[in-house]
């Protein structure tokens, strides 16, 4: 977690962009392919509503680790992770709102 902050916080500005696109791309494609799993698989409304929970979950600090283990742009990916944890606050309660109102 160390690592991450600090691989953050040396990231340029460039690096963050791509990270507020990863941040809300990453949920919504998420919730976007558990909806239409559900759909296709005809889940029982609790499976759907748990299915479309997991789907709006940021991006795995792990996912950092491997980056950053491989060298494979780990300033991004921090980025990815770091702003995603942060918006999920509001996927998350999106995916639930959405879920409460059908």
């Amino acid at each position: 977690m160390f690592a991450l902050g600090v691989r953050f916080n040396s990231a340029p500005f460039a690096e963050w962009r791509i990270g507020m696109v990863g941040a809300i791309a990453t949920p919504v494609t998420g919730m976007l392919i558990a909806y239409l799993v559900c759909l296709a698989s005809g889940l029982s409304a609790l499976e759907t509503d748990v299915l479309l929970v997991f789907g709006a979950l940021p991006p795995a600090v792990l996912n950092f680790m491997f980056a950053e283990r491989y060298s494979q742009d780990p300033a991004k990916v921090a980025s990815i992770v770091i702003l995603g944890n942060l918006m999920a606050l509001f996927s998350i309660s999106a995916a639930l709102a959405f879920r409460l109102a059908a």
